[in-house]
Formats: C-alpha cells, structure tokens, sequence
C-alpha cells in the first residue's frame, strides 16, 4: 500500500442535526472489497483507491480546531490552554455529540493505521474532550487500542461495531469479496474480546448478498455468532451497486468467480439507479425473498437486538 500524506482543509461530517460527527482521515482502503460502493464516483476517491493511501495528517488538529469551535474543552487534560488551568470552573459545556470515528468507505484500521496510527491520535482528542465514541471496522487491528477504549467507555460511552456479511461456514466468500480484511473468526473473536472488556458492540450486516449470503444458513449463523461473542444489536441492509467504477469491477469479479450469477445482478441492477437500488420489477421478476424477516427471527431466537435504518 502506498501512503502518502497531506494538508486537508476538511475532517468532519455532520448527521443529525450535529448530533453526531463522522470522521474521514483517510482516502483509500487496502481492504479493497469488491462491492464496497468507495470506489463509486460520488464519493470523488482517485482511481488506485484500493493500493494507495491518502493521509490527512492535519485530522487531529482539525478535530481539535473543530470541537473548540462548537465550545468543548478539554476536560480529561492537565493543561487545558483555557482559564481551568487556573482553577477557574469552565462554562457549561455543550450537549455531548457522538463522535464516529468509523472511517466512512475507508476503513480506519486499514493494515497501514498500525503504522500511521491517526485512529489512537483522534480518540486520544476524543477522551480529552469528554465525548462519547463510535467506531465501525472490519479488522481485529482495534484491538491494538482497546486500553483508550476503556477509558472512553468509562469516562463516557464507547462502541465499536463489526462489518460482517458472511458467516465462518463461508470464509470462501470473505477471501472473494473481501480479500485484505481480517478473517471472519477474527472479527467475531475481537467482538468477543471487546465485549468482555465491557466495551458496548454491534454488527453491522452489510451488504446482505443475493443469492451469495442471504441464505438461511448464512443469516442464522451469523446472528447464533454474534450471540456467542455477546453482540448487543445488528443492522442489516442490503447491497447498492452504482453506475461506474462500483459496478464494473463487481461484475468483473462476479464473471469471474460467479458466471452464472453475473446475469442475474445485471438484470437486478439494470436500472442503473444513481444510488444503486436494485430494480424493484427484477426483484419480483428473479423471485428474490426478503431477507429482513429471516433476520428479525433469528435476532429474536438468539437474543440480539435488531436495529433498522
């Protein structure tokens, strides 16, 4: 992977109403999986967005300079650089915002964040500040920081969710679709750890497949997994496949691997919708099931919460 490093002028996106924050440090992400819809053209990623690296080594400070703004101080520091170091008691904060340091399409423990290390710089900030924590990864490299997740859960609120698709019965299709990212057991294994370190966890099912992990054997397994590693809730969602780079290189992979699927995903994407949603005419045409209510049920039989978007 090659890193290369530069000044950005923006770090922070907003979502609901402000009450929660989405950090994106990265441009690019060695994970590479095929349907990750990051290399759609949307999201204005270069072309290499899978073998290089763009690092926004201002994100820190950017971080800073921003929730300084919204009027947060550093209360879990010694030396503030405000009137506390004097003992003055600080104004009232601001309500708490959630701060989601989950990357976005690019994956904040990508294998290079064991180098860079931005993800630990910004939930250091994070804790300095007071504030709460989410994270969404599908590597075990988080666990490298689970000392300042502690901290974060104890001082406030900390989650870290897994992206998760496949069960362990299908490790076949993780090493297709998702060829650089940790293996299935290792996820549900860091769930584990995570849980057990008292730190909250969910995963995040998606995209559900057709015809590739919308199974009932898949789906089941998954949930009865996430149970074992006391998983407290999953979202689940299906798959967008947008016009451009996003569906050529699916296609590219599913011809390869899948020829005999690739006619189908073409026919459920043939309407070539700008936000990729299959085409409800084909849904119904390729008798395709809804997958929800097999979730819901084994959320249910299992114990897991089910969120929904």
């Amino acid at each position: 992977m090659e890193i290369e490093y530069y000044q950005a002028r923006s770090l922070v996106r907003e979502q609901g109403g402000g009450k929660v924050v989405h950090l994106n440090p990265y441009q690019g992400c060695f994970h590479d999986c095929v349907y990750c819809d990051g290399k759609a053209e949307n999201y204005h990623m270069h072309e290499d967005f899978g073998s290089r690296l763009k690092v926004k080594e201002n994100a820190p400070e950017l971080l800073e300079q921003y929730l300084r703004k919204k009027g947060y101080l550093p209360v879990n520091r010694k030396k503030t650089g405000t009137l506390m170091d004097l003992g003055i008691e600080p104004p009232k904060q601001p309500e708490k915002i959630i701060v989601g340091i989950s990357g976005g399409v690019c994956d904040i423990y990508q294998p290079a964040e064991e180098q860079v290390g931005m993800a630990r710089k910004m939930m250091q900030i994070v804790y300095d500040f007071g504030l709460p924590i989410e994270l969404l990864t599908k590597n075990k490299l988080v666990l490298k920081d689970v000392d300042l997740l502690k901290k974060i859960n104890e001082n406030t609120h900390a989650t870290v969710c897994m992206s998760i698709v496949f069960s362990r019965e299908n490790e076949h299709l993780r090493e297709i679709f998702e060829p650089r990212a940790s293996t299935i057991a290792e996820r549900f294994e860091t769930l584990k750890i995570l849980h057990d370190a008292g730190i909250n966890t969910g995963i995040w099912m998606l995209p559900i497949m057709p015809w590739l992990s919308d199974s009932d054997e898949n789906l089941e397994s998954m949930v009865e997994s996430a149970a074992e590693a006391g998983v407290q809730y999953i979202l689940p969602g299906g798959m967008t496949l947008k016009p451009g780079r996003q569906k050529d290189y699916f296609m590219k992979v599913m011809k390869e691997h899948y020829p005999e699927l690739a006619p189908k995903y073409a026919a459920l994407y043939r309407n070539n919708s700008k936000w990729g949603e299959p085409d409800r005419a084909e849904i119904k045409l390729l008798k395709l099931n809804s997958w929800f209510p097999k979730v819901k049920r084994y959320c249910k039989g299992y114990g897991v919460a089910l969120e929904s978007w």
